[in-house]
């Protein structure tokens, strides 16, 4: 949000008329040669719920749906009230209460699969931690800035950007690897552990990049805020990223290369069958998480397509109309 000079916020309508509407937006600027960037609704994969229409505008566009936003002075808000049909919306009333309840049910329950699975996964990291070269993991470290950085330093303050690698959604664990690293020359699939560095060498070399003057963009994980999945370099079209389970890629193209962390920790064989049951249980836990996902999603497309009957389409089209603007 602090990449936007101007913020808009759609409220009071949340059907898929509105992400159709954001589609819409997107597809203008697009066309008019600007760069737009797509958040998808976790739920609903060909839905949105916000743009980021970039440079020369900065505008970005979102759908207040459960949104807590802190007080910013370039927040503008856009009532969407007008086309609702609040007749119609009575009408379904009992419906849509019932929904409600039963949103939150599957709601509560997936967040708490999702808990158990991080506590899992903690364990799954205490036992590979107590067998890592962290000494080796240092020194390959530093072999890879100076690879990748050199001694350059640019002279200016580099920019420094976040996004999100993906989602759990009602179809598993989703990201968004291959859009994001489409334009990069150079990419770095790391191999290894999980509680082995991968986050933390990434956090360090961001740090590197930054201090000597690059724009870095740090990408980081949907289901722990404090982990960084992938970073990238724009200004040399790199990258580096955690390419194991459950976002595991392998090399294709030229440019691609394994950066490998796992020759670095040697569990004995006791450990290793101690892993294995840690991540039968964490796979078993995070389809539960999946399985409340769907339950989720399912009511609340019902709930939408209620909402959706009681919009009113040209309304929606008069009260977002100023959202398209001709000069660039």
């Amino acid at each position: 949000m602090n990449e936007a000079k101007s913020i808009y916020l759609l409220e009071g309508a949340q059907g898929f008329k509105v992400s159709e509407k954001l589609l819409e937006l997107g597809d203008f600027y697009s066309k008019k040669g600007i760069d737009v960037e797509y958040y998808h609704d976790p739920f609903f994969e060909k839905s949105i719920q916000a743009l980021f229409i970039k440079k020369p505008h900065d505008i970005l566009i979102l759908e207040a749906t459960n949104l807590s936003l802190d007080p910013l002075e370039n927040i503008q808000v856009i009532s969407l009230d007008g086309c609702m049909d609040h007749q119609k919306i009575l009408e379904q009333q009992k419906n849509l209460e019932y929904l409600k309840t039963r949103k939150e049910e599957y709601y509560q329950q997936c967040f708490q699969s999702l808990s158990n699975a991080l506590k899992l996964h903690d364990e799954w990291e205490v036992e590979t931690r107590r067998y890592m070269d962290w000494a080796g993991l240092d020194a390959k470290i530093d072999e890879l800035i100076g690879t990748v950085l050199g001694n350059e330093n640019i002279k200016k303050s580099g920019e420094h950007t976040h996004r999100l690698l993906g989602t759990l959604t009602p179809a598993g664990a989703r990201d968004y690897v291959q859009s994001i690293t489409q334009n990069l020359e150079k990419r770095l699939f790391i191999k290894g552990y999980p509680g082995t560095g991968k986050s933390s060498m990434m956090k360090k070399l961001a740090e590197v990049a930054l201090e000597r003057g690059f724009d870095v963009q740090t990408i980081w994980c949907g289901l722990d805020s404090k982990s960084v999945d992938m970073v990238i370099l724009p200004e040399l079209k790199w990258c580096i990223f955690d390419s194991t389970e459950p976002h595991e890629y392998f090399p294709e193209r030229a440019g691609d290369e394994i950066f490998d962390m796992a020759s670095l920790c040697h569990p004995t064989a006791v450990e290793e069958a101690n892993i294995q049951a840690i991540v039968s249980n964490y796979r078993a836990t995070m389809k539960e998480a999946v399985m409340n996902a769907n339950l989720y999603a399912e009511s609340e497309r019902m709930a939408r397509q209620l909402l959706d009957e009681a919009t009113n389409g040209e309304k929606l089209d008069e009260m977002t109309a100023g959202l398209f603007l001709d000069s660039v």
